[in-house]
């Protein structure tokens, strides 16, 4: 699990904006409680193999599935579809400005009915225009005060926020220029004036506030960092367990097979029938050791997945967010930060030390009453317990 701070600004973008299922850009994004996002037709998808697979199975069609990442549930309701999923204003904007670099030779004018190629785009006027539109627009007086910025210059990194359309009042189609600190919403000049006046709501111009805010998303973020390494270090354990085990348990089958050898010149059936019977034991042992440590790193690897996808979102609203969508979102994030502890898996040191080991008896003394049912013992692994070992042997 690679850490996300080792990834540049644009990586991240580039990952955050990129589907876990089929591994290519978002198509129509629908994004989870966890922040992961995935193709509008790739969640169909998979939601749909899981309703089959209990259709043929007989079983209850499921409303509860998993993120295919982080395992996190989400809900849809028999008869209901992905579309009930929100799509998100800021992964939508991520996706218009990376179309933007991709294609910024080919973009239509919106000001005009011939629809030629656009030359630039007006800030304030939120509109892309060619080069005959351009000129109009520069001679409208109205106009003069606006902010126009060409194809080339809106591709720029430091210039790629200006590409958005802005967030608009869903009752007055207005664009959003205030917050309601009592409310925790975004408003527009007539929501001010008719819905929150101010003897019982305060609220402030976006600029006043945003950065306000934008200090609680980077405490969350530091929340989500520190969660994530700790699923990360946490995780290597278990993987270092999980070398020990196998390298253990190939030193026990070693020793298996050392004493086999030594028998097999006075009773080579009865030691390879009792040779079988201790590799199967030795095999069901690791077997019975690997589960919980398998089921373990399951678990730390999806809440990695959970805090990483968080810390990605978050650095991404922070980097790259409007002043809008920082507000818009910094509530679900701030949230998901302060629950993201008690999520921790409750076991999050190795089950065990993953020790297996083969004791075996010494040849002379096992030919001496060519009994072959009890060649030697195979230690079990340890639990642990608060740092404490716990050792099984059978």
């Amino acid at each position: 699990m690679a850490a996300a701070s080792n990834l540049s600004p644009v990586k991240q973008m580039e990952t955050l904006l990129e589907c876990s299922i089929c591994n290519e850009t978002l198509t129509q994004p629908r994004t989870l409680s966890c922040f992961h996002s995935y193709c509008k037709h790739c969640l169909e998808n998979f939601v749909a193999t899981h309703r089959k697979k209990a259709v043929k199975e007989k079983a209850k069609v499921p409303e509860v599935f998993e993120c295919p990442l982080c395992r996190t549930e989400f809900h849809i309701k028999k008869g209901e579809s992905v579309e009930k999923i929100p799509s998100n204003h800021f992964i939508n904007n991520m996706l218009e400005l990376l179309t933007l670099q991709q294609q910024v030779h080919h973009i239509n004018c919106q000001s005009c009915k011939a629809k030629d190629p656009a030359a630039s785009r007006c800030i304030s006027c939120e509109s892309y225009l060619c080069e005959k539109c351009l000129e109009v627009h520069n001679n409208w007086l109205a106009f003069e005060d606006h902010v126009v910025l060409t194809l080339e210059e809106l591709a720029k990194p430091e210039n790629r926020a200006k590409a958005r359309d802005k967030p608009r009042c869903e009752k007055h189609n207005k664009v959003l220029k205030f917050y309601c600190e009592t409310c925790n919403v975004l408003l527009c000049r007539y929501c001010v004036d008719v819905n929150h006046a101010r003897l019982e709501h305060l609220w402030f111009p976006l600029a006043d506030v945003v950065l306000k805010h934008k200090e609680v998303l980077m405490k969350s973020s530091a929340i989500f960092e520190r969660q994530m390494n700790k699923a990360l270090q946490n995780n290597q354990k278990i993987e270092h367990v999980m070398e020990a085990l196998n390298n253990n348990t190939m030193k026990a089958k070693d020793a298996i097979i050392q004493q086999q050898q030594d028998i097999l010149n006075v009773l080579t059936k009865k030691v390879e029938e009792r040779t079988a019977i201790l590799l199967d034991q030795i095999d069901t042992k690791y077997n019975e050791a690997s589960k919980p440590l398998m089921k373990q790193q399951a678990d730390m690897k999806a809440y990695f997945q959970k805090a990483k996808s968080s810390l990605d979102f978050a650095k991404n609203i922070i980097s790259n967010g409007s002043d809008e969508e920082i507000l818009l979102l910094k509530n679900e994030v701030e949230e998901k930060a302060i629950n993201i502890g008690k999520e921790l898996p409750e076991q999050m040191d190795p089950v065990h030390n993953g020790s297996i080991r083969y004791q075996a008896k010494p040849s002379k003394g096992v030919l001496e009453h060519v009994t072959l049912h009890d060649l030697g013992r195979i230690g079990m692994y340890r639990h642990y317990d608060n740092f404490n070992y716990h050792a099984y042997t059978n």
